[in-house]
């Protein structure tokens, strides 16, 4: 089970490396992969933000590539309690507490990012691709 970072997602949508492409694909077929809401608001906002991608190119990406083979889990009331708790723990930015406390309510220790900010979580394991 993996929990996949936005950055992972927006480096897709931009037409990234082949290798990372396969990269994905192999992850669709021998893992079960996961994101939350906040994900879906980052690829595309920074996609549009930083990289001038059109909100329609990002939401088709989204909608035919990842959605279909990725679940989607919800942020409750449980996971705000719970990310309050990263924040003043580990002073991160609320996002990524959202995203770990997403993770740890539902069993998930692993998230795909190349950000190192949650290398200081101790609940979770970062993977990045050059591991």
């Amino acid at each position: 089970m993996i929990f996949l970072d936005a950055n992972f997602l927006i480096y897709l949508n931009l037409g990234a490396h082949e290798s990372l492409k396969n990269y994905y694909l192999k992850l669709l077929t021998s893992e079960s992969l996961f994101i939350d809401p906040l994900v879906i608001d980052e690829v595309v906002y920074i996609s549009k933000k930083k990289y001038g991608v059109k909100y329609c190119d990002s939401i088709s990406f989204l909608d035919e590539l990842v959605l279909p083979y990725v679940t989607l889990l919800p942020i409750t009331s449980k996971e705000y309690e719970k990310a309050k708790e990263i924040i003043l723990k580990y002073s991160l930015k609320p996002s990524d507490a959202f995203h770990i406390a997403v993770m740890i309510n539902n069993s998930i220790s692993t998230i795909l990012s190349e950000d190192r900010e949650f290398d200081r979580v101790n609940e979770i394991k970062r993977i990045w691709l050059s591991q």
